[in-house]
């Protein structure tokens, strides 16, 4: 027989119950029998016992048992990894891309929450590293989610400093407007972390706002593009928050993250969530008086119709709670839904703490309570699922300025190559910048716009910067050495009227970030369509 790691995608369980999970499914088993079972998953991806065999002494009795789903045996499904269709990781990279993969810190597979040292409660809105609760225009929710707010306190928690001004802020148009065709449409928590991942996010000083100016429109000056790269995400993960052991690994990584150390508070993370908020008066209720946190507002379910929505998960409170189905009693213990079991679904009492982009007057002070138990929701997947993120400062140590101006964004194509061999007409090493190719990563519906590439209806050239340390790590041991940097311009059939390169330059840094040098191209201007542009550079080895 094969084991269960072979079967993985197939079967969600091969193995022997216990007394307990006997008990669980069938009440009247006799101690001395064992069971052995076998799960399997239909076109619905909906999992089911298909035989049960009570054993003993040499004896088979099958049994067949119907009309039990994974819920069955959902609190013995533990907190791993997840990737969900099509919101935690960019189709285009395939199903082996492990979007934690260059990620420091342990996998959520990787550690066990300690439950006896978590706190009743945790609010990570409440610490300095937060910034404002901010009010949308547009669909830049999830840009709201993934940058303004959980980008944004990840690297002042890792930088040691406040989000209380511009200069520790980030904003959620820079990686919203990478993305969204230059016009207003929604976003995924994934597109603002990749665009962190691949180029990195300015800060709101640098950028010069948070959101709200023209969609689309892309920054211009290379200082704001050369300080994005100091601001990276390293990995991002999603996982389910269906079963009680996956609620508990989520309560950990709010309070510090699964990682205590001694002596040490770690400050929590955060997730983003993306909620179904059609007919919300529904399934919004105000605490009654005489229960903790009276007249606070809690959901007890994602809205049952309407769009998706990204908001941000901030901490938790196990005390919160409400009489979901009117019996008079607030409890985790009973079978509230009347499925025959009591799992997570049932819970009354205990409830994330959510942020939402919908200004501070909103609810309040701009956040709700979500019932642990909203979590549980087959008719919305999206809203099953939590999803973090992992930070890190970088420093470029090579950059290439440029000046351009396109009328047709989307149909740029720019490839940057290098050779140690000095006569060298083709590249060892090459690079296609995704800002300069379209954001190919995201996909069509995804894309920059076919618009000028400083945004609509702006013709005027864009100065930007691309990082190519990137193309120097290529090189290893031979990035000391004399090389020849090569630059292709060209465009697709889409690009009607020629782009211009105006200007280009090398520039090179040291460990700390500070400029040592800036080498223009000796060919500075030219045009380009499907044609391409060729230009180089000499670079001498250096010391």
């Amino acid at each position: 027989m094969r084991d269960a790691g072979q079967l993985r995608e197939k079967f969600f369980v091969i193995g022997f119950a216990n007394r307990t999970e006997i008990e669980h499914i069938c009440p009247r088993f006799e101690p001395s029998f064992f069971v052995l079972f076998f799960v399997g998953a239909d076109t619905k991806h909906q999992l089911q016992i298909s035989d049960l065999f009570f054993m003993k002494n040499r004896f088979i009795f099958p049994l067949l048992i119907s009309g039990i789903t994974a819920s069955s045996f959902a609190a013995e499904d533990g907190p791993h990894a997840a990737y969900p269709r099509p919101f935690s990781r960019p189709p285009s990279m395939g199903k082996d891309y492990n979007t934690w993969q260059d990620a420091k810190g342990p996998d959520v597979s990787q550690k066990t929450p300690e439950l006896g040292r978590l706190p009743a409660r945790v609010d990570n809105s409440e610490r300095p590293e937060f910034p404002p609760i901010y009010k949308q225009r547009g669909g830049a929710c999830g840009q709201f989610a993934s940058v303004a707010s959980i980008f944004t306190y990840e690297m002042n928690v890792i930088n040691g400093t406040r989000a209380d001004s511009d200069a520790t802020r980030f904003p959620a148009d820079f990686s919203w407007n990478m993305m969204n065709e230059g016009k207003d449409q929604g976003s995924e928590a994934y597109h603002g972390w990749e665009v962190a991942k691949r180029h990195g996010i300015p800060t709101v000083k640098s950028f010069g706002y948070v959101h709200g100016q023209k969609i689309g429109k892309w920054p211009n000056g290379y200082a704001i593009w050369r300080e994005a790269m100091e601001y990276r995400v390293t990995g991002y993960r999603y996982t389910p928050a269906v079963t009680v052991a996956q609620l508990h690994e989520a309560r950990g990584w709010l309070f510090d993250r699964n990682q205590p150390q001694p002596g040490k508070k770690t400050a929590g993370g955060l997730f983003a969530l993306d909620g179904r908020m059609g007919s919300l008066n529904k399934v919004t209720r105000t605490i009654p008086e005489g229960q903790y946190l009276a007249g606070e507002e809690a959901w007890m379910r994602w809205g049952p119709d309407g769009y998706g929505h990204g908001i941000t998960c901030v901490g938790y409170d196990d005390q919160v709670g409400f009489d979901v189905n009117g019996d008079g009693k607030i409890t985790n213990d009973l079978d509230t839904n009347s499925d025959g079991q009591v799992t997570l679904a049932d819970w009354e009492r205990g409830a994330y703490i959510v942020v939402n982009s919908w200004g501070e007057k909103w609810s309040k002070d701009g956040k709700i309570y979500l019932l642990y138990s909203a979590m549980v929701d087959p008719t919305w997947e999206r809203g099953n699922y939590l999803g973090r993120v992992e930070v890190c400062r970088a420093m470029p140590r090579a950059t290439l300025k440029l000046t351009l101006s396109c009328e047709n964004r989307a149909a740029l194509r720019v490839s940057i190559g290098i050779s140690t061999d000095p006569n060298a007409t083709q590249p060892q090493h090459e690079i296609e910048p995704q800002v300069l190719n379209g954001w190919p990563l995201f996909g069509k519906k995804r894309s920059v716009g076919e618009v000028p590439l400083a945004g609509p209806d702006d013709p005027a050239p864009l100065e930007m910067g691309v990082d190519l340390t990137p193309l120097w790590d290529k090189l290893g041991a031979d990035a000391q050495k004399a090389a020849r940097l090569m630059v292709k311009f060209h465009g697709t059939d889409a690009l009607k009227t020629p782009a211009q390169l105006h200007a280009c330059s090398l520039r090179r840094y040291d460990a700390q970030g500070q400029l040592l040098n800036e080498t223009p191209f000796p060919t500075q201007e030219g045009t380009f369509a499907v044609t391409p542009l060729m230009i180089d550079l000499a670079i001498p080895a250096s010391r």
